[in-house]
Formats: C-alpha cells, sequence, structure tokens
C-alpha cells in the first residue's frame, strides 16, 4: 500500500457492494489524476467526525511506511489558511497528531461540488436529457454554497431516467468518469489535493 486516503462518505447504513462501489469511484477518480496510482486505497468511514478519527487512527499506524492523507467536506465556505484551521475543532477533539495536519484537503464545499463541474461525466451517468443549463455557472465552484450545488444536481437530474441523485450509488459512477482537470479549473483546494497526489507518486518511485 502507497498511498492511503480518507473520504468521507460510505455511511454503516449502506451495504457491501455499496461501500465498495463508493471506494472504487474514488480511487478511478484519484487514477485519472495520476495513472501511477493505482496502489491508493480509499477508506470510506461515514460522516466527517468519523472520517476524521479514523485518519488520526491510520495516521499513526500507516503514515511509516506510505503516505497517509484526509479528505472531508468543508461544508462551507473556507476563509482559514488552510483546511487544518478550517478543520482545526474537529482535529483536536479526534486527537489528530500536529504532524498529520499537512496532510488534510478539502471537497469545498462538498462532494458534489466537484460533480457539477463535469456535465460530460454527469451525462454518462445520467443520460442526454441530463438539464445541464442548470449547473452552476460560477467559474469559482467553491464560492457556491453546498445547499445552492445540490439542489442544482437534484433540478439537472430531475428529468432524466433516475429522476433524482443517490449519493452513494450515482456518485460512485460520476467519481470514477469525473475528469480532474475539469474539477481543478474551478476548485483550488482540489489543485492541492492533486499537488500531494503526484507528489506521492513522485516521492514513492524514489529508489
Amino acid at each position: 500500500m502507497k498511498v492511503r486516503i480518507y473520504v468521507e462518505g460510505g455511511p454503516q447504513a449502506i451495504d457491501a457492494n455499496g461501500l465498495r462501489r463508493f471506494r472504487s469511484g474514488f480511487k478511478r477518480h484519484f487514477e485519472r489524476v495520476d495513472t501511477r496510482l493505482e496502489a491508493v486505497e480509499v477508506v470510506a468511514p461515514g460522516s466527517t467526525e468519523q472520517t476524521i478519527k479514523s485518519y488520526a487512527q491510520g495516521w499513526r499506524q500507516y503514515s511509516d511506511h506510505c503516505r497517509v492523507a484526509l479528505l472531508v467536506d468543508s461544508d462551507s465556505p473556507v476563509t482559514a489558511n488552510s483546511p487544518a484551521e478550517h478543520l482545526r475543532t474537529k482535529l483536536d477533539s479526534a486527537h489528530v497528531p500536529q504532524d498529520a495536519r499537512t496532510n488534510v484537503f478539502l471537497m469545498v464545499q462538498c462532494m458534489e461540488s466537484w460533480l457539477v463541474t463535469d456535465a460530460t461525466a454527469l451525462k454518462a451517468c445520467f443520460g442526454a436529457r441530463l438539464r445541464e443549463n442548470d449547473l452552476p455557472r460560477n467559474p469559482d465552484i467553491e464560492a457556491v454554497p453546498k445547499r445552492d450545488a445540490l439542489d442544482a444536481l437534484a433540478a439537472a437530474v430531475k428529468p432524466t431516467p433516475a429522476g433524482q441523485y443517490h449519493k452513494i450509488h450515482h456518485g460512485a459512477k460520476i467519481l470514477a468518469e469525473l475528469n480532474p482537470d475539469t474539477v481543478a479549473q474551478r476548485s483550488r483546494h482540489a489543485r492541492d489535493l492533486h499537488t500531494f497526489l503526484r507528489n506521492s507518486v513522485q516521492i514513492l518511485d524514489q529508489p
């Protein structure tokens, strides 16, 4: 195992196949960032708080022999100087070590903020009846409130055969098709994550 990422999602109520698809969707997306990331392992413990707690444990267990990172929703605009500062109260509550806080990344303001940047990936999941004009147009997707991103996705999906968006089932499919460059163009925090992933490959490829 070379890169291990703790990702918010995968609530305990879903079945094992759903959880597997969710993790696989993120893994496929990370591989699209860099094809050398085939060894990435995605852990999806559930809520933000559960994911942070698992990350703290995982850092202590795995960081000596692989790259370990945290990826959770910001749930709000990020005005702090770093993701770790944005999450400081939650990181403190989970006793996340200080040296683990440099590998903290955010989906701003939520995972769906990434999804709505790529109409092509959405159409691959929902079909041609997707209402693309309902997707957010703001070039800075991080400035779009979480509720607005979710509502826009719901409106765009409504005319399709699926009729509604399901985070685990549809989210996994979209993530697998999601173009990292499309996300990065509209999200600086996504760009930071991509830099970490590519740097991780370079570090781990060194003899």
